[in-house]
């Protein structure tokens, strides 16, 4: 049998997933590409989906001779056919939140190998990218080009709402966009930069926080793990994990998994900071 292409293989998956109307968003690179006009070739389709939707994923892809397997209980399928596969994120890698229905109430149409399609909206995109600020993968680029593309459109209320108590997050994007594109600066509403350092200000003002909580492992779950083993320090994954669903202990087996990996050499320095 012939091997299909890159563009047919990840069609055929889009057409099996909406001849069995199971819901989805198309993301990742693809996701990527729609707004900025930069193309990536990848090997990977990235479809976001609900947590009720994953068995009805799954099972269709099984039936059309993919194989398909749980890899993270908390936010990742995947689906494997010959050399090429779909990604089925039902969440945040940190815990942080769940694929829900507003993404799919906010998705744009979209036509993606040909087939009929949704992506995810640009706000969406940029709050995800926001918590990839890895030791071995960083999205910053990535956000400052969506930002580039689309900041004159963007629902700015919806964003700042989005990122809800990590706004800190949203600022620190800002401020990289501001300085990667000064001319384009002018292009982030007044209103919500004033916001936002009317937060901080106020942050700065307030008395200490008494809680030893680190919010690192939100960005990044291998370098701050010897601040939560041997610092003291509270893994801020944890609260999310709970409001989500989660055994708090799963974030504990995350980092256990984490630490092993670095200990062994997968993620480079092979020390845990």
């Amino acid at each position: 049998m012939q091997k299909l292409t890159e563009r047919a293989a990840h069609a055929r998956a889009l057409n099996m997933l909406n001849q069995a109307n199971v819901p989805y968003l198309v993301a990742g690179a693809v996701a990527f590409g729609h707004y900025t006009g930069v193309w990536r070739q990848t090997k990977d389709l990235d479809l976001f989906i609900t947590p009720a939707a994953l068995p009805a994923a799954l099972d269709t892809l099984r039936q059309h001779g993919y194989t398909t397997e749980v890899l993270e209980p908390h936010w990742l399928a995947k689906a494997n056919w010959n050399d090429w596969v779909v990604d089925l994120i039902f969440g945040f890698g940190d815990f942080r939140a769940l694929i829900d229905d507003i993404w799919f109430q906010r998705g744009r149409p979209i036509t993606v190998y040909g087939v009929t399609s949704r992506v995810i909206s640009p706000e969406e995109l940029i709050w995800t990218k926001t918590y990839v600020a890895h030791r071995e993968r960083y999205d910053g680029a990535d956000i400052a080009h969506v930002l580039l593309a689309t900041a004159d459109d963007l629902d700015w209320p919806y964003l700042l709402w989005r990122f809800g108590p990590d706004w800190e997050l949203l600022l620190w994007q800002l401020a990289m966009f501001s300085f990667i594109y000064p001319s384009e600066r002018h292009r982030i509403p007044l209103a919500v930069t004033d916001e936002l350092l009317e937060r901080l200000s106020a942050q700065i003002q307030q008395p200490q926080v008494e809680d030893p909580v680190c919010r690192g492992p939100l960005l990044d779950r291998f370098s701050y793990i010897a601040d939560i083993e041997r610092r003291g320090f509270w893994d801020e994954r944890t609260r999310w994990a709970v409001r989500n669903g989660f055994d708090p202990m799963a974030v504990a087996a995350d980092r256990h998994t984490a630490a092993h990996m670095v200990a062994a050499g997968m993620v480079r320095p092979a020390e845990v900071a």
